[in-house]
């Protein structure tokens, strides 16, 4: 699989030089460049995982290097500082971000001809969290989110994958297609936690078709996890 990561150049400086009632500001700014990360990233049928603001993934299965260079070109137009970026390939997304991450701490820019690979996109949501507002505080409403996230990010750990909170009681992970069977044996007696899983050339399709499979899970009640593939 393929994945590129990027790290903003100087970030911790280009914060502070905002002064010391700055939190609000980075806030503000961090927001408004990721949204437009975000409305690129789409343009080129991929998606950043923000991780921390000075640093996030994509997976680009289905993307050319002539794409991801627009693409970056694009990104750096919109951007308070510079970018570094590496794409890296693994069998897995978490082996491949982590060659990306080596070669972004120890290389140029390499972007290297590798084989692109179908996507598995995994959409999960808590069930009953929302209702549990009802008796509980949205404090902890968060912190049992908080601990799902932890208990998910382990596991696709285990198994090669990488995990992004989207908001809400709603997690998005990658993981290869090999690995798409020990999720459904992970979460088809789950009575907590509901999958829909998308398999498509590139992650944006990957995405919808996750997102698809998890609005027939919720039109179903009686199933935890549903696959559709492009």
């Amino acid at each position: 699989m393929k994945v590129l990561a990027i790290k903003l150049v100087d970030y911790r400086e280009w914060t502070e030089r905002l002064g010391y009632d700055r939190e609000w500001l980075i806030q503000k700014i961090q927001n408004k460049f990721m949204m437009k990360i975000h409305e690129i990233a789409s343009q080129y049928n991929t998606f950043p995982l923000q991780l921390r603001f000075d640093n996030f993934l994509m997976i680009v299965d289905g993307i050319t290097n002539t794409q991801l260079m627009y693409m970056i070109n694009d990104m750096r137009e919109n951007l308070p500082v510079r970018i570094k970026t590496c794409l890296g390939y693994g069998k897995t997304p978490l082996e491949a971000q982590w060659n990306a991450s080596v070669c972004l701490n120890n290389k140029e820019d390499e972007f290297k001809e590798y084989v692109d690979e179908k996507i598995a996109a995994l959409h999960f949501d808590i069930n009953f969290n929302t209702e549990a507002l009802k008796y509980t505080s949205v404090y902890d409403s968060f912190l049992e989110i908080a601990n799902i996230y932890v208990d998910l990010s382990r596991f696709l750990y285990k198994i090669g994958g990488i995990l992004q909170y989207l908001g809400g009681d709603n997690y998005l992970g990658f993981v290869s297609i090999n690995s798409v069977n020990k999720v459904i044996e992970k979460f088809s007696d789950d009575n907590k936690i509901k999958v829909g899983i998308g398999i498509g050339q590139n992650a944006r399709i990957a995405i919808k078709l996750a997102t698809t499979s998890l609005e027939k899970i919720r039109n179903n009640r009686e199933k935890t996890w549903h696959i559709e593939e492009e």
